[in-house]
C-alpha cells in the first residue's frame, strides 16, 4: 500500500527508520545471547525406546551385566546417608555406587506433594521416574578397570555411620581386593567416592579410573522458544585451562558427526559434568588427575538400557578419563573423586575444590550480574520474598541509571514541546522538503534539542538491563519461588497471563506519551503493533522476568510523566511572561 507523502517530515522519518531497526537489532541480540534449543532426536544408530515404569530407590531394579562374561547382579539398594531436611543418597549394591540423589528442600519438591510420601523433583534417580517428565540427572559414577578391562561387582556393605558408607568386593580375575568408600558432609551438595585397590598377588596389576555424569533430556521439555527459555534443556559442561566449554545436546549430536568439531579435549581439565539451567552434576577430580573430557549421547554411554529410557529422551554422557597406574604386587592404591549434585548456587559453587561457579551462565555480562546477584540475595535475606528482592533490586537499578533515564526523556519531552511548531513548518514547506529540513534543523538548533538525544542515553543502559534480565534468568533461588497469589514459580510463565497483559497495557500507554511529529499513517500503525508485538513475547517468559520488565516500564512512565509535567508547567510559565509585557504595551499605548 502506498500512503501519501503529504505531511511528512524527514528527520521524523529517520527516528522512524531508527525505531524499526533498534527493534530488529534487539530481537537479533536476544535471540543471539538467548538462543533457544531445538527438539533434538538421538543419532542414528540409537534404538527408539519405550517408557519404563515408576520404581522406588528402595526397590529392587533390573539386573545390569558385570563384565562382558560375567555373572548378572540382582541390583538393590542396600545403604543411605542423608541430612534430614537437606538431601538423601541412596546406594547399591551393583559396583557400590549412587543409585539415587534427592534434593529434601521444599523448594525442589514437586508442588502439593507430601514430604516422605512422593519423591523430590528428579534429580538424581534411576531412569525409571519419568512421570514429571523434566529430564533428571542419572547417578553419576566412578569406574575401575583393572589389566585394561572395566571390572564391576556385587558389593556388600562394611562399615556404615552417619555420613560414610563403605563397601568391599574382591575382582575373582586378577584377586585384586576393591573397597568403595562413600563420605556426605552434613552441608553442602557434595560426596566424595575413595577407592582403595589392594593387590595380594605377585606382579603388578595396571588400573585405570574414569568418572561419569550421565543425564537424561526430555526434548519435548527443552524446546523453548526464542522469548520463552527452557529450563530443563541439558548440556555438557567442562572446565579446561582458561577456557569453558557449554554444549547442548544438539551441538554435541551435530559435532559427534563432523571430526572438525571437538566433544573431547586434554589440555588442563578441572572439572567437568552436565547441567541445565538451574541444577548440575560435576565431577571434581584431585588437582592434576584428570586427564581428558569428552561428551557423548546414547544409552550405552550411560550405563542404561536401551528399553529403559523413555520414549522422547536422549541421554548426554560427560566422562572425564584420570590418570591410572600399576597396583605393585602386595602393594595398595588409594584414590578419591568428589561429585557436586545439586542447584546452581553461586556460593555452594565457589565454595568446592575446584571451583564451579563457571557453570552459571551469564554470558557477556558477569562483571555486573554478580553484584546484582548478590545485592537480590540480601534484599530477600532482608524481605522474605524473591518476587519483593526483584521489585527492589529493579527501583534500585533505576535509581542509579536516573540520569541517564533523565537525560532521555528530557529530551523527548523537549521534542514534544516542539511539535506544533514542527506541523506548522511541515505544513508551510510541505512542499519543499530541502528547505523544510532547514528550517527544522534551525528550530532544533535555537530551542537546543538534538532529536537524536535520547538514543545515546538508552544505548548506554542496555548493557545494565540486559544484566539484569540475566541476573534473573540465571539465579537458581528463582525455582519454584512463590511470589503472591497466582505466582507461585517465578521461573515459570504467568499461568493466567495477568502480568504480561497489564505489561502490554503500559507499552501502549508509553506509545501514547512518546512524541510523534507527523501524521503519517504507517507511523501510527507501528506504534499500534509495537506493543502487541511487545506483549506476544512476554506471554511465556518466566513471571520473574516480566515482574522485572514491568516494574522497570512503571518507574519509566512515571518519570517520564512527571518530566512532562514539569516541561508542561515551565511552558506556561513562559508563556505567562511574555503576555505580561504584552499587556503593559498595550496599556502604554492607549
Amino acid at each position: 500500500m502506498n500512503f501519501p507523502n503529504q505531511g511528512r517530515d524527514p528527520i521524523d522519518q529517520k527516528r522512524l527508520l531508527m525505531a524499526v531497526a533498534a527493534c530488529g537489532a534487539i530481537l537479533l541480540l536476544w535471540n543471539w545471547l538467548f538462543p533457544a534449543p531445538t527438539a533434538t532426536t538421538p543419532p542414528p544408530g540409537e534404538a527408539p525406546v519405550s517408557a519404563a515404569s515408576v520404581a522406588s530407590a528402595a526397590a529392587a531394579l533390573p539386573a545390569a551385566p558385570v563384565t562382558a562374561a560375567g555373572p548378572v547382579i540382582e541390583r538393590k539398594a542396600v545403604a543411605s546417608l542423608a541430612v534430614a531436611g537437606h538431601q538423601t543418597a541412596v546406594f547399591t549394591n551393583d559396583d557400590g555406587q549412587l543409585l539415587s540423589w534427592d534434593l529434601e528442600e521444599e523448594q525442589y519438591r514437586i508442588p502439593g506433594e507430601a514430604k516422605g510420601e512422593t519423591l523430590p523433583w528428579q534429580l538424581m534417580r534411576d531412569l525409571a521416574k519419568t512421570e514429571a517428565g523434566k529430564g533428571l540427572f542419572l547417578p553419576p559414577r566412578l569406574e575401575l578397570e583393572l589389566g585394561g578391562a572395566r571390572v564391576r561387582g556385587d558389593y556388600t556393605v562394611v562399615d556404615k555411620t552417619d555420613q560414610k558408607v563403605v563397601f568391599a568386593w574382591t575382582d575373582p580375575a586378577t584377586g585384586v581386593k576393591i573397597t568403595r568408600s562413600w563420605e556426605m558432609p552434613a552441608s553442602g551438595y557434595t560426596a566424595t567416592v575413595k577407592v582403595t585397590a589392594e593387590n595380594p598377588g605377585a606382579t603388578p596389576v595396571p588400573y585405570g579410573l574414569q568418572a561419569v555424569a550421565p543425564g537424561a533430556q526430555n526434548n519435548k521439555e527443552a524446546g523453548g522458544s526464542m522469548f520463552s527459555p527452557p529450563v530443563y534443556a541439558f548440556e555438557g559442561v567442562c572446565r579446561r585451562g582458561e577456557d569453558f566449554e557449554r554444549k547442548p545436546i544438539r551441538s554435541i549430536i551435530s559435532d559427534l558427526e563432523d571430526p572438525d568439531d571437538p566433544t573431547s579435549w586434554s589440555d588442563g581439565i578441572a572439572w567437568a559434568g552436565v547441567d541445565n539451567r538451574y541444577f548440575m552434576t560435576a565431577v571434581m577430580p584431585q588437582p592434576g588427575e584428570a586427564q581428558s573430557c569428552s561428551f557423548g549421547i546414547g544409552p550405552a554411554l550411560a550405563e542404561v538400557p536401551a528399553d529403559q529410557v523413555p520414549a522422547d529422551f536422549t541421554l548426554v554422557t560427560t566422562s572425564v578419563r584420570l590418570s591410572g597406574g600399576d597396583i605393585p604386587a602386595g602393594g595398595r592404591v588409594e584414590r578419591s573423586v568428589g561429585f557436586y549434585i545439586g542447584p546452581k548456587k553461586l556460593d555452594a559453587l565457589r565454595g568446592q575444590t575446584p571451583p564451579l561457579n563457571d557453570a552459571i551462565d551469564f554470558g557477556w555480562f558477569t562483571i555486573i550480574c554478580l553484584p546484582m546477584l548478590w545485592l537480590m540475595r540480601l534484599i530477600n535475606d532482608l524481605l522474605g520474598n524473591w518476587g519483593v528482592a526483584i521489585i527492589v533490586l529493579t527501583i534500585i537499578v533505576k535509581l542509579l541509571t536516573l540520569p541517564l533515564t533523565h537525560k532521555q526523556y528530557k529530551s523527548m519531552a523537549a521534542m514534544k514541546k516542539l511539535q506544533p511548531q514542527l506541523k506548522a513548518l511541515q505544513t508551510k514547506l510541505a512542499g519543499d522538503k530541502m528547505k523544510l529540513q532547514q528550517e527544522m534543523m534551525k528550530l532544533y538548533k535555537e530551542n537546543k534539542v538534538n532529536p537524536l538525544a535520547g538514543c545515546l542515553p538508552m544505548v548506554l543502559m542496555m548493557p545494565i538491563y540486559f544484566s539484569l534480565y540475566r541476573t534473573i534468568y540465571s539465579a537458581v533461588e528463582l525455582y519454584r519461588a512463590d511470589f503472591i497469589f497466582w505466582i507461585k514459580d517465578l521461573s515459570e510463565a504467568d499461568p493466567y497471563f495477568v502480568t504480561p497483559l497489564l505489561l502490554g497495557a503500559l507499552f501502549f500507554v508509553q506509545m501514547r506519551l512518546n512524541p510523534s511529529m507527523s501524521d503519517n499513517p504507517q507511523q501510527k500503525i507501528i506504534m499500534n503493533v509495537m506493543p502487541i508485538m511487545f506483549t506476544a513475547m512476554m506471554l511465556f517468559l518466566p513471571s520473574g522476568l516480566v515482574l522485572y520488565i514491568f516494574v522497570n516500564t512503571m518507574l519509566g512512565l512515571v518519570q517520564q510523566i512527571f518530566l512532562y509535567k514539569k516541561q508542561e508547567e515551565a511552558t506556561a510559565a513562559e508563556a505567562a511572561a511574555a503576555a505580561v509585557p504584552s499587556r503593559a504595551a498595550k496599556r502604554r499605548a492607549t
